[in-house]
């Protein structure tokens, strides 16, 4: 055998050895089964059931006819069905005030306020709205938003003005 034989038969034997060893840095390993389950995403959903009806102190009213001087207050009430599921879940049912448009003047001059029931038993509101929680999943929530366009309104403010309130949309958010 030449010497370039044995060089080469030398190169690949220790090619070997190298690329073999390469992967023999191991360590003790161990695992175990936790015994733990499937973890799901909960909903919040908001599903009007019903007709709503507007009224105003004196009884029901055309919101579209209406027009609402200093001292007036305009109520929404309808029913809603609520999806609320999630272990912690809270939210805010509100009005959404970007849905309300129209005359600066008259929408400065009218605040909203949203109370809610379920079978007549009324739900806790903060400042964000009613409150509600998985105890309300899949019940029927009775929904009042008052449209109250203060007493105290002075000179001309908003006299001939139109708020637009037949998109407004009555919103379920999660806090």
């Amino acid at each position: 055998m030449n010497n370039k034989m044995k060089g080469a038969i030398a190169a690949g034997a220790a090619t070997v050895l190298l690329a073999g060893g390469a992967g023999t840095l191991a360590a003790w390993n161990s695992g175990a089964s936790i015994g733990g389950g499937g973890v799901g995403a909960g909903a919040l959903a908001l599903r009007q059931s019903g007709t709503p009806n507007w009224k105003d102190q004196n009884g029901a009213v055309s919101i579209t006819g209406f027009r609402a001087v200093p001292g007036d207050v305009v109520t929404y009430t309808a029913s809603f069905t609520v999806t609320a599921q999630g272990t912690n879940l809270r939210a805010n049912l509100a009005v959404d005030g970007a849905t309300i448009t129209g005359d600066p003047a008259l929408k400065a001059a009218m605040t909203t306020a949203v109370t809610a029931t379920v079978n007549g038993a009324p739900l806790p509101s903060g400042a964000g709205g009613a409150v509600i929680t998985p105890a309300q999943n899949g019940k029927v929530v009775d929904v009042k938003v008052t449209f109250n366009f203060a007493q105290g309104t002075q000179g001309v403010t908003a006299q001939t003005a139109q708020i637009d309130l037949s998109n407004f949309n009555v919103t379920l958010k999660q806090v």
